[in-house]
Parts: structure tokens; sequence; C-alpha cells
């Protein structure tokens, strides 16, 4: 794999976990988890030539379960056409690739020089791939910046909290409402129907079972969001650490973006 030198001359390399800001140079995409892995050294700190191999290691220091690692890495390392095949052929030759071809962001036949799928973090903001409208920290596509942290809405988020001090399912779920009203009237070329807002609760619930306690306990310090969303760094020094023995899997995260599902209500 080609090498990628994580500092200029005279400058240590920063161990493997150590929290540095991504520098002007760094690139990041709109997913404040994935931009943590990177700022922790996780994967590449640049955020250029992250390979497949790499992003779903570096998973693990989020606690999730193997099933949800692989899978989040096989879609999103699909190469992207704006113009994907389709038919009974197509299907054939990759039934997994083509249902999952609309989460691809990788250029076609982009990899290390060691042949291993790869990609630039910048990729993630790809339009209606997996980034999508209404999002809780970002601004919409056509608003002409999908990609870069905005404070005013990591406040909005923060200050979603009932009681100050943490986040709960409700308190997400009333900000997705806010936050898609608010987007009705400043975006008029809005893109959110059910498949858009099917991400955006599983994304909350990534939220809420990554960070919070477990079955029951879904409750995320409000200093833990902070953390993540407007330093983008893993909150470890406020407390948090990874799920080890019982790490996040497909039912858990499914069943709780069901209850934020729910918790919205119709969205038309």
């Amino acid at each position: 794999m080609a090498s990628r030198p994580e500092s200029t001359k005279g400058t240590p390399v920063l161990p493997k976990g150590e929290y540095q800001p991504a520098r002007p140079t760094d690139l990041r995409g709109p997913c404040p988890a994935v931009n943590a892995l990177a700022n922790h050294g996780y994967i590449p700190r640049d955020g250029r030539n992250v390979s497949s191999v790499e992003i779903k290691t570096a998973m693990i220091e989020l606690g999730l379960s193997s099933t949800i690692r692989t899978a989040l890495t096989y879609a999103a390392y699909l190469e992207h056409h704006d113009d994907p095949p389709t038919g009974f052929g197509a299907f054939m030759r990759s039934p997994f690739a083509y249902l999952l071809r609309q989460f691809g962001l990788r250029n076609p036949h982009e990899q290390t020089t060691s042949g291993v799928a790869a990609l630039d973090l910048n990729q993630l903001s790809r339009h209606a791939a997996i980034e999508h409208d209404v999002s809780l920290s970002r601004r919409d596509f056509h608003q002409g910046d999908n990609t870069t942290p905005q404070k005013d809405l990591i406040t909005d988020l923060i200050s979603s909290s009932a009681d100050g001090k943490v986040i709960m399912a409700t308190d997400l779920a009333n900000l997705r409402v806010r936050r898609l009203e608010q987007q009705k009237r400043d975006n008029p070329a809005l893109q959110y129907g059910a498949g858009q807002h099917q991400m955006a609760c599983g994304e909350s619930a990534f939220i809420l079972t990554v960070f919070g306690a477990g079955f029951g306990h879904y409750d995320v310090p409000v200093s833990y969001v902070e953390a993540l969303f407007a330093e983008e760094r893993l909150p470890v020094r406020e407390g948090w650490r990874r799920r080890r023995w019982w790490t996040v899997g497909f039912v858990e995260l499914t069943w709780q973006a069901q209850v934020l599902k729910k918790l919205v209500g119709k969205i038309d």
C-alpha cells in the first residue's frame, strides 16, 4: 500500500488515537463520526486514498459489529456512476452491487497502489448517494455546501436537549421535524422522501446506540454530542468508551431507527 506521511519534516507523526483537528489541506466529508476517525488517526489524517480495509477496521473504534462494518464498507466502496447500468443482466452480474448501487462513492477503478478499493473522504459528499438533504449539522447540497459543519445547526442540535444534560430519541425526533420544516422554507430544490428519511433516522439511531449506554439506556450526554459535532472528536475525554463485548448490531440499530420514525410521524 502506498505510504502516507502524516507529518512534514521536523514534525513528529501523531500516534494513532491521539486527536488533532483537520488541517486546511486535509479532506473531510459530511459525516462527523468518519471525520473523527480521521482526526484520531484511525484512518489517514489527510483524508486521502482511504482504503476499504482501513475504514472497516477503524469502525471497530465506534463499537460497531462486523456485520454493520462490512455492509457499510461494501456499499460505500462500490463505484459511483451517474447513469448506473440497469436491467436483468446487470442484476445477475452482481445482485448485491445492483441493489446497493445508489450508495456507491468510489470513482471508477479508484484504488491504492496495491489494488485495494480506496476513496477520499470528500467523496462522501456525493449528493443523493449516502449524503442527503436535511442534515442535522450541514446545509443541503443546493444551498452550496453540504460538507462543512454549520455552527448554528450544531448549536440547535446541542440545544435540542430537553433537560440540558442528555439528548434522547424524543429530542432528536423533535429536531428532525423542525429541520425538515426549515429546509422546506429554505431549499426550493429539497429532496427528502421516504428513502432519505430512513437514512436520516438511521443516522440519529447511530448516535443513540453508539454513544448511549445500550438497550434501554440510549440517553447521550450533551457533552458527547458537542465533542462529536463541534470538534469532530470521539468523546473519550468526557467518559465515553466504545462497546467491546456487545457491539452495535443491525437489529438494535434498525429497531432504534424505527422508534425515531414513529416519534417523527408523517413527513409530508
